[in-house]
């Protein structure tokens, strides 16, 4: 009996237990590998196209959507204690996928510079209809009925629960437990002022490149930006060390370059904020980031940036051979990203843009064995 318990315990003593968001890691790591980044999104409409008796299918988008693109908010799950005792995470957060294959939903990265992001059907009568351009913005809007059903699931409980909401297929996470998160985004808000709930990642690009302009025109922002940077240690002109901003095609950029534009491929707050500031979206005939950064604009005081990559790095027309602005770590085996910018942690990376292949030798890196 006394050698049966001592081996019971010689077997538990040699069970590894995973570090809180382990198992993140790889699944988006994973994502981000599989993804064929290079495809257009189809057209998500339940339409027959190209026959004799249908030569145009009049208004697509009132159409209903074919079940195979059912979207739904995948959990990324922490595996924290709390959700391992059977309740619900303390940040719940999430991206939106296809339902049954779990394939991201965003239009390929390329398409911030190729303007080619959705299929276009031709029909035999010569008209296109979808034109690409529909096609994503018909994306766009399932994708925010799937966020708003995962939202308003959530808002029952409690108005004020802190969510995440990040692309899906282009983000890498690492090396950061739920406490570290609520850490670095409470620093976010505190060095922007303190009256912000909603963060957002920041970039060195806008898109569209259209929004430059009224970044100079909002006063204030300047203001806020130049307080976060010294609040948090770090220098005005990181930017001109790690942007690229030699090709135009890729996005516009400051002179200097400045990493203070508003990116939606990731989103962090309250559920009622986020709820307040995706509330247009489903009517909204521009595009999901012109509306976030409208928002953003117009609420200053509502929204703050993550300036340096605190939380969140962007690194759409960042250098991204050596000079690139994070590396991955081990220790002990467990992978975490390192920010140059900060010389700190960060949680999160977005590889929207030209910087997709990066993103990939990243997620390569995370399930290495190195």
């Amino acid at each position: 009996m006394f050698f049966t318990a001592a081996v019971g315990l010689s077997l538990v003593s040699i069970v590894q237990v995973r570090a809180e968001g382990e198992a993140l890691v790889t699944e988006l790591a994973e994502e981000v590998l599989a993804w064929e980044s290079s495809k257009v999104l189809p057209s998500p409409w339940e339409t027959v196209f190209n026959r004799p008796s249908n030569r145009d299918v009049g208004s697509v988008t009132e159409h209903p959507i074919w079940d195979k693109y059912d979207l739904e908010v995948f959990p990324d799950s922490l595996e924290t204690v709390r959700e391992q005792d059977g309740f619900p995470p303390n940040i719940a957060m999430g991206r939106v996928l296809i339902k049954d294959s779990k394939k991201p939903t965003q239009p390929p990265p390329s398409y911030r510079m190729t303007g080619v992001g959705g299929e276009e059907v031709r029909h035999l009568n010569g008209m296109v209809n979808p034109a690409g351009a529909t096609t994503v913005w018909g994306w766009q809007r399932i994708r925010y009925l799937a966020v708003k059903t995962w939202i308003d699931y959530w808002a029952t409980r409690n108005t004020e629960k802190l969510i995440v909401i990040h692309a899906s297929g282009e983000v890498l996470y690492a090396g950061c437990d739920e406490n570290t998160i609520q850490y670095k985004y409470d620093e976010i808000i505190t060095a922007s002022g303190g009256t912000q709930k909603v963060v957002l990642a920041a970039e060195v690009s806008p898109w569209p490149m259209g929004l430059a302009w009224r970044y100079d025109q909002t006063a204030g922002i300047a203001t806020t930006q130049s307080n976060f940077l010294t609040a948090v240690g770090v220098s005005s002109t990181f930017a001109s060390t790690y942007a690229d901003c030699t090709n135009s095609t890729v996005g516009y950029c400051t002179s200097p370059p400045s990493y203070k534009f508003a990116n939606g491929g990731f989103i962090m707050g309250p559920i009622g904020d986020i709820a307040d500031m995706l509330a247009d979206m489903y009517y909204y005939a521009d595009s999901e980031s012109m509306l976030i950064n409208e928002y953003f604009l117009h609420n200053p005081d509502k929204v703050a940036l993550d300036y340096a990559g605190l939380l969140v790095l962007s690194l759409n027309n960042m250098k991204l051979d050596s000079g690139i602005p994070v590396t991955v770590e081990s220790n002990a085996g467990t992978k975490s990203f390192k920010n140059l910018i900060t010389g700190g942690s960060v949680c999160f990376v977005h590889g929207g843009g030209n910087s997709f292949d990066a993103l990939r030798v990243l997620a390569q890196e995370l399930l290495s064995d190195a």
